[in-house]
C-alpha cells in the first residue's frame, strides 16, 4: 500500500534538498575565526542639544580560540579591552553606525568602564548619497568629506594643491587631510597609511592636537593589542557589504538611516567590536516579504504562550519585543520574542480548581518573563530552539533575559545573539550561537551589581 502520495512526497523531497543545499552553501561562506576580537556594550547618550557621549562596558574577548571575561582579562591595571586608544566599531544589527575610541577607564566597585570619543560612521547630511562616487559639482562639496576631497583633487594627477582650488576650501587637500583624519584609524598598521610623502603645504596646515591617551602603548611587549589609533595616522575606513536596506533601494550609508538608531534624546545600548584583523560587516536583519511578517509573528506569540503554565491569553502579554535575524546567510529567519505577564491577584473567574492550582502562589503575585528563540522552517512555522521562563520571585535561580542584539563575536561572518541577564542584585551577559536546531552557549559572565 502506498503510504504517501507521489506528488506530495516529491515536493517535500525537493524542498528538503533545496534546504540542505542552501545550508551547505552558507557553511561554505563561513570564515576562519579571528585570533583576537573584543565585544563590549556601548551606551550612547544623546542629550537635548544633540551632543553625543558614550562609554563602554566590557563583555568578552576572543583570544586564540577561547572566550574570556573582558572585564578582568589582562588587567594592567585596566582590562586590555579598555586600553587607551583602542577603537571599537559600534554596530546595530551588524551594520556599522559609528566608531568609539577609548579614552579614560575608571573602576567603580570592581567594575571597569571607559569613556569614549564618538565618531559617526558617515555624516548625516549625506544620508541620501549612494555608495558609488559619481562626479558632482565640486563647489557644492565640503572639503572634510572623503569623496569631496577626491573630487577636489581630481583635476591634478597628484595631491599637490593647485591655484585653481575651490575658494571655499580653506585648507588644501593632502593625504593627511582627508576624511580619514577625522575618523578613528582601524586595524591597519601605520605602514599602510598613505604612501605619498608630506609636502610643504602640509607644514602650514593645522594639525590635530595629539591626545595623550591615544599615544599610550601597553607596557608589556607581549600584551596583545586590539584595533588602535594614533593622532597623525591616516588609514582607510573598512568597506561594508550591501545591507538588505541597500539592496531594496533604501539608502543606508548614514548612521541616521540604520533601523533602530536613536536620533532623539536618550540612551541606547549597542554592541561594539574591536579587532586587529580586517573584516567586512553586514546586516543581520532578516528582510520579510510583504505581508509575511505579521502572520509569522502571530504564530510566534502562540508558541511563546504555550511555554507558560496556567491559562494565559495573548492579550495578557506586555512589553512584547520580536526581532528577526539572518545569522548564517541561509535566508532562514531566527526569531527572538521576549514578553512579560503581569501578576494575577486571583485565579480567573470560572476556572476549575485544577487550572487554579497550576497558578501557584508565587506566580499569582509575581511578574513572569519569557524569552524564546525559534527558527522558521520551510513552511513558515517557527520551531522552538530554546526558551527561558522565570518570574520576579526567583530571579536568583533563573535570571531574566533581555536581548541586546546580534553580533559577530568571533569574526567568522556569522552572527551570534547577545543577551543581558538580570538577577536580584546583579546583571551579566550571555552569548548564544544558533545552529540549525541547536543553541550553544559561548560565553556567560562580565557581571556587575545592580545599582
Amino acid at each position: 500500500m502506498n503510504l504517501y502520495r507521489r506528488s506530495i512526497f516529491e515536493a517535500t523531497l525537493v524542498v528538503v534538498l533545496a534546504t540542505l543545499i542552501s545550508v551547505a552553501a552558507a557553511q561554505g561562506l563561513r570564515r576562519k575565526p579571528h585570533q583576537l576580537r573584543a565585544t563590549s556594550l556601548a551606551e550612547v547618550t544623546t542629550d537635548s542639544h544633540g551632543v553625543i557621549s558614550a562609554h563602554l562596558i566590557p563583555i568578552t574577548i576572543l583570544d586564540d580560540g577561547s572566550f574570556h571575561d573582558a572585564s578582568i582579562y589582562k588587567n594592567s591595571p585596566e582590562p586590555m579591552v579598555l586600553d587607551p586608544g583602542v577603537v571599537y566599531e559600534v554596530q546595530k544589527t551588524g551594520e556599522t553606525v559609528g566608531y568609539l575610541t577609548v579614552g579614560k577607564a575608571t573602576k567603580e566597585k570592581d567594575n571597569w568602564t571607559a569613556l569614549g570619543k564618538w565618531q559617526p560612521a558617515s555624516p548625516p547630511s549625506k544620508a541620501t548619497t549612494t555608495a558609488t562616487p559619481t562626479p558632482t559639482n565640486p563647489a557644492e562639496e565640503r572639503p572634510v568629506l572623503h569623496r569631496a576631497g577626491a573630487r577636489t583633487a581630481a583635476p591634478s594627477p597628484t595631491v599637490t594643491p593647485t591655484p585653481t582650488a575651490s575658494p571655499g576650501a580653506t585648507t588644501p587637500p593632502t593625504p593627511e587631510d582627508n576624511s580619514a583624519s577625522d575618523r578613528p584609524v582601524l586595524h591597519r598598521p601605520s605602514s599602510e597609511a598613505s604612501p605619498t610623502p608630506s609636502t610643504s603645504p602640509v607644514a602650514t596646515a593645522p594639525t590635530p592636537t595629539p591626545q595623550p591617551e591615544a599615544d599610550t602603548e601597553p607596557v608589556d611587549p607581549d600584551r596583545p593589542t586590539l584595533r588602535r589609533r594614533t593622532p597623525h595616522s591616516s588609514a582607510e575606513m573598512p568597506q561594508t557589504t550591501p545591507s538588505p536596506a541597500t539592496r531594496s533601494g533604501k539608502p543606508a550609508t548614514a548612521a541616521a538611516t540604520v533601523p533602530g538608531l536613536r536620533t532623539s534624546p536618550g540612551t541606547q545600548s549597542l554592541v561594539a567590536v574591536s579587532d586587529e584583523q580586517s573584516t567586512d560587516s553586514r546586516s543581520f536583519q532578516f528582510v520579510w516579504k510583504p505581508g509575511e511578517e505579521a502572520a509569522i509573528d502571530a504564530k510566534l506569540r502562540r508558541l511563546a504562550l504555550a511555554q507558560l503554565a496556567g491559562p494565559v491569553s495573548e492579550s495578557s502579554l506586555r512589553n512584547v519585543v520580536i526581532r528577526s535575524f539572518d545569522l548564517d546567510l541561509s535566508n532562514d529567519a531566527v526569531m527572538v520574542i521576549s514578553a512579560e505577564v503581569p501578576p494575577v491577584a486571583a485565579p480567573p473567574a470560572g476556572k476549575s480548581a485544577k487550572s487554579a492550582a497550576a497558578m501557584n502562589s508565587a506566580t499569582l503575585g509575581a511578574t513572569r518573563y519569557i524569552t524564546l528563540i525559534a527558527r522558521v522552517d520551510f513552511e513558515n512555522n517557527p520551531q522552538k530552539l530554546a526558551f527561558s521562563v522565570t518570574d520576579s520571585s526567583r530571579l536568583d535561580v533563573a535570571p531574566r533575559l533581555e536581548l541586546i542584539d546580534a553580533v559577530d563575536v568571533d569574526g567568522d561572518g556569522f552572527g551570534e545573539l547577545v543577551f543581558r541577564q538580570y538577577s536580584f542584585d546583579e546583571k551579566s551577559f550571555v552569548i548564544y550561537s544558533i545552529g540549525r536546531s541547536t543553541v550553544t552557549k559561548l560565553f556567560e559572565g562580565a557581571s556587575q551589581p545592580i545599582k
